[in-house]
């Protein structure tokens, strides 16, 4: 059972931040074109790291060895 809820909350969790750090990567590159845009970009990349990295860290600490445990169980 806490299984289930960590595994629906971590999912959601890595979901929503990799949208996140992609949408984030899309306007640092959008700002990246821009002139004089350097603060924006470095934000924007910033913002994307964290999101990408949240999600990897989800998935690697929640995710993966809860659906392992899943599989290896029975």
């Amino acid at each position: 059972m806490p299984d289930n809820i960590l595994l629906i909350v971590f999912g959601t969790l890595s979901i929503l931040s990799l949208a996140f750090g992609g949408l984030c990567l899309f306007l640092a590159v959008q700002n990246a074109k821009k002139k004089d845009a350097e603060v924006r970009m470095a934000l924007w990349s910033i913002g994307a790291l964290a999101g990408l990295v949240f999600a990897g860290m989800s998935w690697a600490y929640f995710l993966i060895p809860i659906i392992v445990n899943r599989l290896f169980k029975h």
